[in-house]
């Protein structure tokens, strides 16, 4: 009887301190089951002083329910601002859970490793480091193209480029120029999201009414983050170089009393084009018909076309001659030109005829010549 008693004694010690070690090497071995399937980042990448979040999915692949006493993460350099989570949950065989982390990054431009930690409530734990990448390339804007002078009033184009040299998407990106004394169609341009290595170019119409510095402002999102980006254009008022540039030539002036006709050739000596061509005489003289004004119409770069106009005047030497264009947004454009005509003084009776004094001259001297005439007749 006392070996039966002394060995039911070992059977009871073994049981009990045999079976807890089974039941925490079961625990052991459910926890090391549980893994790391999935990180997402929102952004994808950071730039400098960026918040996002950090998704971390886990799986249990083993065959028993996961007691999780608690799940968070840590760094020395990137900030993590969500509480941990502390309650215990059950994480059951083959099931997924998700924990999701906001964190701020005020580094510099390097890969950082922030730990996922979770502790097991029974025994063990999981370690995982995350690749978070941050990098301090803004988005880039060049100017492709613009006018070498802007000028008073006058619509021009620009282009400009807007590219990611980022390793992630942007979003919401929208394009705004601005200046004081500037208007600008449109006013602003909404792209929205340009992928990695990309770009995307957009156009606007430029009206300056002063020298002054042209700014585009780009504004975007990386994940929830605002920035924006500015780049200056000067914009120095001056004459351009390619407007149509009209010239007179081969002028003629015909005179009838006191009216005039001037004919002549108008030439597009410029690199665009003149529209709504139309020539006059100034406020000097009185325009006449049929041709108080001469309509030319259109001239093509190195086209002429022939006018005629007709007025009358006193007493002047030089007449204006006033020619007037739109260029293809309208803006009206004047040039004014003095032609030498032949004057009339005041008093002068001006027709078709010789003047009376040069009439009397003319027949005194045929009495004189026809008197000498008849006097050597009668002689002989």
């Amino acid at each position: 009887m006392a070996g039966f008693r002394e060995f039911c004694i070992l059977i009871t010690i073994a049981m009990v301190f045999v079976l807890p070690v089974s039941a925490l090497e079961q625990q052991q071995t459910a926890g090391a089951q549980v893994m790391v399937t999935n990180v997402s980042m929102d952004p994808q990448v950071f730039m400098v002083g960026d918040t996002g979040t950090i998704a971390i999915e886990v799986i249990n692949n083993g065959a028993q329910s996961v007691a999780i006493r608690r799940a968070t993460m840590f760094d020395e350099e990137i900030m993590v601002d969500s509480r941990p989570y502390d309650t215990t949950t059950y994480l059951g065989a083959g099931n997924r859970m998700s924990f999701t982390f906001t964190v701020t990054a005020p580094v510099d431009e390097e890969i950082y490793y922030p730990t996922f930690s979770m502790d097991f409530r029974d025994s063990g734990y999981l370690r995982y480091p995350v690749k978070l990448q941050v990098q301090d390339k803004p988005l880039k804007i060049s100017v492709i193209k613009k006018p070498d002078v802007f000028m008073d009033g006058k619509k021009e184009n620009v282009d400009i480029l807007i590219g990611n040299p980022r390793d992630n998407a942007v979003s919401g990106v929208v394009v705004y120029p601005s200046g004081e004394g500037i208007e600008t169609t449109p006013s602003s341009i909404f792209i929205g999201m340009i992928a990695p290595d990309q770009s995307q170019k957009v156009s606007f119409s430029i009206t300056p009414a002063k020298s002054t510095d042209l700014e585009i402002h780009v504004d975007y999102m990386n994940g929830i983050n605002s920035h924006s980006e500015v780049i200056r254009i000067p914009v120095d008022l001056g004459d351009s170089k390619t407007r149509a540039e009209l010239i007179l030539s081969n002028i003629q002036v015909e005179r009838s009393g006191s009216e005039y006709t001037l004919s002549g050739d108008v030439t597009n000596a410029g690199l665009e084009v003149a529209n709504a061509v139309v020539i006059t005489s100034g406020d000097e003289v009185t325009p006449l018909d049929p041709y108080r004004k001469y309509v030319v119409g259109t001239l093509q770069p190195d086209d002429f076309s022939g006018f005629e106009i007709t007025f009358s005047t006193e007493g002047v030497g030089n007449v204006p001659v006033v020619v007037s264009y739109k260029d293809n947004d309208g803006k009206l454009y004047t040039t004014t030109t003095n032609i030498n005509i032949p004057s009339v003084r005041a008093g002068e009776q001006e027709t078709g005829d010789l003047p009376i004094t040069m009439i009397a001259i003319i027949l005194a001297c045929a009495v004189v010549i026809g008197g000498i005439v008849w006097y050597s007749w009668r002689k002989r």
